[in-house]
């Protein structure tokens, strides 16, 4: 059989199960303070680090310091000059870089839908993470913390704009939560990095206060020690702040509600919420809004809507970041985004070389990609990543599905060990994969935090007759059709359904097919991603294959939201994560193991030294092992990218994650086309 390559950052994902979350609150303070100092050196050393790469890149003239396209709007007169739309007292962040590029060009996408498949590439945080796990300043330019991590100080960049020339000002962060995360303006609870519990009563939840002090510093204030605030930042909140000036003019709270309502309507929203909703979460699919992103949505007409065939991301000329030479990026005029109706056209277009990234590439197509990929141009490279099996291969179940024969039945763990063992992974694998995958339990990736063998392999063992033993043994009675029916008469189907997006349905064939072949009556619906989004926030929904929300996680301290029910957010846990967030008010209250996982999150939260928070992340994931809530069919790929051969500073290796934004990693803005 053949096997794909593995080139997993074992060191990178080594160090960041340990990141987040020091050691104490003295270390937490000199570690803070550390970076802090260190952002005034940042230019110079980053300078240092990139002296080389710019002495052999004798071929860009680094005399100009800025798109032609923007000196020539300067010199007419209708842009500012540079050291007017960039940070100032050098505030401006340097990248690093392999070597230095050239201005202009374009980046080809495709895409099947706007969304975070474009935002991810361009999104930028006041906090980032580095592919070694750990954090730094991004849009801030530094903070500092206090001895018993209570209060941060985020200190930003002087004489930072907006895209459309406005200043950015601590007053942004501050509006951005006490205006749009708190009211849930964008239809999403509070963010779990914004609470705090008190580690005598998990069960006192406060929620943090944002306090400006002047207008490139303002602080975050917990009433209890909170040492992941800075990491659980960047991969929550990402953004943390909004403009102001602009969400002024549209919101309800500002304007009234029909003022909204009107405002919304001439938007194009159906209403206000849905208004709030892609204003303030996906706001850059929004042509207007400004951005500190490195391209914006053109707002020109026939080139601006997200939902036809062909939109644009243009230069944005208040972009904050330079090279070593002090030359604005981003290098690259735009990006170009096709729609595509299906998948496999992003092959086609792939192979006539028509689009510069695709992280999308098919395993099953690595024979034609390579046999292709010296007339199209590009060339293959594989990034790891955190998927605890293939998302094609992982099967939810709703552990709180509105019927309760369905909900009890789900929650036996006999009935998902009986769905594991019906199905002969290695044919199941060959057959969806081409050979390129192996079968295998949904658990941690090797390189990642928790990687178990054992786990890997658990109830993989194809055995259709030992199904059929516990699914009697849960209950079940055979009805007159050959198909299993609950013991008070009532039919079982299990009704399946794929994520578009995941390209799932032929994995729901196959397993359905095997299924069957046990007595398990099923269905199944291929439904859009924001559809399975509605179907999980309303509860109505029995399984699902190919999740919006995949087990995934190269650490679950980082990113717990996958495999800890924290919110609404994942399938398989569903009405628990409302449960957890509201504190019990509102959603369905877990039982056994999956409230002693509730509990342990609980105390990790407040647990400040980093070797108790590693041993209760263990027992977390220990956990996982035992109830096998999530089940996955096939083994996760390394992610595969085909990558334009004269695209350069795209980085060769790395790990393909929502921890680093997918493509986000890449800093596609330092990114250029050689001649």
């Amino acid at each position: 059989m053949r096997k794909r390559g593995l080139a997993l950052a074992c060191a990178a994902v080594m160090a960041m199960s340990l990141v987040g979350c020091g050691g104490g609150g003295s270390t937490a303070t000199t570690a803070a303070s550390a970076t802090t100092a260190a952002q005034t050196e940042a230019g110079s050393t980053a300078a240092a680090e990139t002296t080389t790469a710019a002495a052999e890149n004798t071929a860009v003239d680094t005399s100009q310091k800025e798109a032609p396209m923007l000196a020539e709007q300067v010199a007419a007169g209708t842009l500012p000059a540079l050291e007017e739309r960039i940070p100032t007292d050098g505030d401006a962040m340097v990248e690093e870089m392999e070597s230095l590029g050239q201005y202009g060009g374009s980046i080809q996408f495709a895409f099947q839908k706007a969304g975070w498949s474009t935002g991810k590439p361009i999104e930028q945080g006041l906090f980032r993470f580095k592919e070694d796990g750990t954090v730094e300043p991004n849009v801030a330019k530094g903070y500092d913390v206090n001895e018993d991590a209570t209060e941060y100080t985020i200190y930003l960049r002087k004489g930072m704009k907006w895209s459309d020339g406005v200043p950015f000002t601590a007053e942004d962060c501050v509006f951005f939560y006490d205006h749009m995360c708190k009211p849930a303006t964008f239809g999403k609870s509070l963010w779990d990095c914004f609470k705090v519990a008190n580690p005598e009563n998990p069960d006192e939840v406060t929620e943090a206060e944002f306090e400006k002090v002047d207008d490139t510093t303002f602080k975050v204030k917990f009433q209890y020690s909170k040492p992941s605030f800075i990491e659980n930042l960047a991969i929550n909140a990402k953004w943390c702040f909004a403009p102001k000036h602009y969400h002024e003019q549209i919101l309800a709270e500002f304007i009234g509600e029909e003022a909204a309502k009107q405002k919304a309507t001439e938007m194009g929203f159906s209403d206000a919420a849905a208004m709030g909703k892609e204003t303030g979460y996906y706001f850059w699919n929004v042509s207007g809004i400004p951005t500190l992103n490195p391209w914006v949505l053109s707002t020109e007409s026939g080139k601006n809507d997200v939902d036809g065939d062909y939109y644009e991301y243009v230069r944005n000329p208040y972009y904050w970041k330079v090279d070593s030479e002090g030359r604005q990026l981003p290098y690259i005029d735009k990006l170009e985004i096709t729609r595509i109706s299906d998948a496999s056209q992003t092959l086609l277009k792939t192979l006539e070389g028509s689009v510069t990234i695709n992280d999308g590439a098919n395993w099953a197509d690595i024979a034609t990609l390579q046999e292709n990929a010296e007339k199209g141009g590009y060339h293959l490279i594989q990034w790891s990543n955190g998927q605890w099996a293939d998302i094609r291969s992982q099967v939810h179940l709703n552990l709180t599905d509105k019927d309760e024969d369905y909900r009890a039945l789900f929650n036996n763990i006999d009935f998902r060990q009986a769905l594991s063992i019906a199905v002969d992974r290695k044919e199941y694998a060959s057959l969806l994969s081409d050979g390129w995958q192996d079968g295998a339990q949904a658990a941690p990736a090797e390189g990642t935090m928790g990687y178990d063998a054992e786990w890997a392999a658990k109830w993989t063992e194809y055995d259709p007759a030992a199904a059929q033993t516990l699914i009697e043994g849960c209950g079940m009675v055979k009805g007159s059709d050959g198909y299993w029916d609950f013991a008070n008469g009532k039919d079982f189907v299990l009704n399946l359904s794929t994520n578009t997006e995941s390209g799932s349905d032929e994995s729901a064939e196959l397993l359905m097919k095997y299924y069957d072949a046990i007595g398990i009556k099923c269905t199944y619906k291929p439904v859009s991603r924001e559809l399975m989004d509605n179907m999980t926030t309303s509860n109505d929904f029995d399984a699902v294959i190919g999740p919006v929300v995949p087990a995934e996680t190269i650490s679950i301290i980082l990113r717990p939201d996958t495999l800890v029910p924290v919110r609404n957010y994942a399938a398989w846990y569903s009405q628990v994560g409302n449960w957890y967030a509201s504190r019990g008010a509102e959603g369905v209250a877990p039982e056994g193991g999956l409230l002693e996982l509730c509990n342990l999150y609980d105390q990790l939260k407040v647990e400040v030294d980093s070797d108790k928070q590693m041993e209760i992340a263990q027992q977390m994931l220990d956990l996982h092992k035992e109830n096998t809530w999530v089940l996955g069919y096939m083994a996760a790929p390394t992610t595969l990218i085909a990558v334009k051969d004269n695209f350069k500073n795209f980085p060769e290796t790395s790990v393909y994650c929502d921890e680093f934004r997918g493509l986000g990693i890449a800093h596609i803005e330092c990114c250029y086309f050689a001649d």
